[in-house]
């Protein structure tokens, strides 16, 4: 699923971006393949907010329908 279909609340682990502009940007946030982050709010038709090691980050929704991220699972902590 992308970032901006998850839920708010819900803990995920990203699983890859959809291109080397948006995988360059993820990096900048600390967001890389296999981080952990928890979606705190979304903003309709606005950016995704999300946790990552105890910062808060507003994501962009064009770079948020480029994330891929899956649920993460009881044993990923």
């Amino acid at each position: 699923m992308i970032l901006t279909e998850a839920r708010e609340g819900q803990w995920l682990v990203v699983t890859g971006t959809g291109s080397a502009e948006v995988t360059w940007q993820a990096l900048r946030f600390g967001i890389e393949e296999g981080a952990q982050i928890q979606v705190r709010k979304k903003i309709a038709g606005g950016p995704v907010i999300i946790a990552r090691n105890q910062l808060e980050i507003a994501v962009g929704r064009q770079i948020a329908l480029s994330i891929q991220v899956a649920p993460r699972t009881e044993g990923e902590r």
